[in-house]
């Protein structure tokens, strides 16, 4: 019986100690925590903004619920952004402020000067935590990863989208254009066709036919499973960074919309896994058979090729050089994949937007681009992309107003000094486009739509960090050539076809900020041909 009491007590004070030890570790973390509060409360509340109490762990949320709360007839994505438009309009001439989300800070720059310290700084390329939110589907790929990694992944993908490259992506753009004129063509007879569907369709058939070099056929097959898919996909993403409940992954995926994420993605990953193991293949035995692979600097054999994919050259890399794995294939395919379509489909139609509420503007495009192609369908070449000098002013003016991308956001990994204050490590500072483009010092009357601000006479002396519509910096996007030859060329397809007439006048168009910069109820467009038999 003793040996029992004595076990009962051993097994009692391990106990207690085990307890005690938890205590006073959950204590030394909230103490920690309660420190680092205090510290960046202090040194943020010398910025301009609301003030905060560091024991105010709800931050400014309270401000927006307030405002969602007069605000209930309008969508949750739509508000938000109303709320982030007047409080950065309240402190705008400040060029910096500061706003707390829960217990997490932001910092926000308004101005050239500002934004270029930020995205041009040498260490600070980390992007903001939420994107670690993209991780279970992009894995650590281009726009997620950071440090060596990011280094050395942007290094080998660089020359994806060297000119000859780009030159052999442009018979995907051209087809699946034409497809679309067809499309439209349905629409023609009817009042108004809503736009966004339709782009985003094409969007994802060009970007799949070059980053893959598959064709799912989203413009043609009434039910595409990758485009249910990736829509189905994206919108889960986007809820779960809107609700910090959901933050945590073991906790997301046991909610009904994480189930549905982890659904599509296994739709997605499965099939692009499928076409990475099938050109894996198809090289393999190419190899075998003794047949050279082509490289980037060949010139003259990139341009006897039909068509190459960005996957064939990380397949390279693979085979070759062993330089890159199959999983991180799929998470550099998945994240062009993601950020390719999306963003570029969304330029379109804001661009098709503009230019149906400007007839005078129309105008001058159809004679530029009857200049170029005398009224013919033909496909585009390289050359007639230079040549669209109007339609580009067009497509900036528009991405001025209209970001695809509205902020991006870095983590400060290390204190830094701005206009004699500090932003502390571990704060997030966030760079939204959509104000930095309305700074009136730089662009008078900023709401006014004016394509001519881009001509080469009005952009000379402008601050390079003024316009950043792909970001700027070491981290900017790598692929602003490719989305700006997919825009002109969907674009020059469509305006040589129809004349296009925007139904709702831009103080009726609610925006939303979804990680992309949606219309929150769609674009509605009238289209009619130009000519009824057009050559």
């Amino acid at each position: 019986m003793s040996h029992i009491r004595d076990y009962s007590q051993l097994t009692l004070y391990l106990y207690n100690t085990l307890r005690i030890l938890l205590l006073v570790a959950a204590l030394y973390l909230l103490l920690g925590i309660y420190l680092r509060r205090r510290s960046l409360t202090k040194i943020l509340n010398k910025l301009p903004g609301l003030k905060l109490k560091f024991y105010w762990i709800f931050g400014h949320i309270h401000l927006v619920l307030a405002w969602r709360f007069r605000k209930s007839q309008v969508s949750p994505h739509v508000y938000d952004f109303l709320f982030i438009n007047g409080y950065m309009q309240i402190f705008m001439k400040e060029n910096v402020t500061n706003i707390w989300q829960f217990y997490i800070p932001f910092i926000t720059v308004y101005k050239a000067d500002s934004v270029e310290m930020i995205l041009n700084h040498s260490t600070q390329l980390k992007k903001a935590w939420f994107y670690d939110l993209l991780h279970p589907w992009l894995g650590l790929g281009l726009l997620t990863s950071y440090d060596t990694k990011w280094k050395s992944r942007r290094k080998m993908l660089t020359p994806a989208f060297h000119f000859n490259i780009l030159h052999d992506f442009l018979p995907v753009m051209n087809k699946e254009s034409s497809i679309l004129v067809e499309v439209l063509k349905k629409h023609a007879t009817e009042k108004y066709v809503e736009i966004v569907p339709l782009i985003t369709k094409c969007s994802l058939d060009i970007i799949c036919g070059t980053i893959l070099g598959a064709e799912i056929c989203a413009q043609t097959e009434a039910n595409c499973p990758y485009l249910n898919a990736l829509t189905k996909l994206s919108s889960a993403a986007f809820e779960r960074m809107q609700r910090p409940w959901l933050w945590r992954y073991f906790v997301f995926q046991m909610t009904p919309i994480g189930r549905s994420f982890n659904q599509n993605l296994r739709t997605l990953q499965d099939f692009t896994s499928a076409v990475i193991a099938e050109k894996k293949k198809e090289k393999l035995e190419k190899k075998r058979k003794g047949e050279t692979p082509v490289k980037e600097e060949d010139t003259d054999a990139c341009h006897k090729l039909k068509k190459r994919a960005l996957l064939d050259l990380l397949l390279d890399e693979h085979i070759n050089n062993n330089s890159i794995t199959e999983t991180e294939i799929r998470e550099e395919v998945d994240t062009f994949t993601f950020e390719g379509h999306d963003t570029t489909s969304i330029a379109i139609c804001w661009s098709l937007y503009m230019i149906g509420l400007h007839p005078w503007v129309q105008d001058k495009i159809h004679e530029e681009l009857d200049s170029i192609f005398c009224e013919s369908n033909r496909d585009v070449t390289m050359d007639d992309i230079k040549d669209m000098k109007y339609l580009e002013c067009v497509v900036k003016e528009t991405m001025r107003l209209y970001p695809s991308v509205p902020a991006v956001a870095r983590e400060i990994t290390e204190d830094l000094e701005f206009q004699g204050k500090i932003l502390p490590k571990g704060a997030t500072c966030v760079v939204f486009t959509y104000f930095l483009h309305r700074d009136p010092e730089v662009f008078p009357n900023p709401e006014k739509f004016d394509p001519n601000r881009f001509l080469p006479e009005n952009s000379a002396g402008r601050h390079p960090f003024a316009y950043v519509p792909f970001s700027a910096g070491p981290r900017n996007c790598i692929g602003q050539r490719f989305a700006m030859m997919e825009i002109k060329t969907v674009l020059s397809f469509v305006l040589r076809n129809y004349r296009v007439r925007s139904l709702d006048p831009r103080d009726k168009i609610l925006v939303a900020d979804e990680i992309i910069l949606r219309p929150k109820n769609g674009l509605r467009i009238e289209i009619k041909p130009r000519n009824e038999s057009p050559t």
